[in-house]
């Protein structure tokens, strides 16, 4: 009688260990962008524009007196 090998994947089918590389992925870009959000801008770099007004420099004319 003639030997039959039968081989199985274990698990039947479920999902491969390759997906735990691909949520460490997904992670690894979620993290990037939020680190660019609270450090590089986000969607438009605000400027701020402070305008001070100083008020202008009189001269100190010394009187002199007699």
């Amino acid at each position: 009688m003639a030997d039959v090998n039968i081989q199985q994947t274990p698990g039947g089918g479920e999902r491969s260990g390759g997906s735990g590389a691909v949520w460490a992925v997904v992670v690894v870009i979620l993290l990037l962008v939020i680190g660019w959000f609270v450090f590089g801008g986000g969607f438009g770099r605000r400027t701020t524009n402070i305008n001070v007004n100083t008020p202008g420099q009189t001269s100190g004319a010394a009187t002199k007196t007699p």
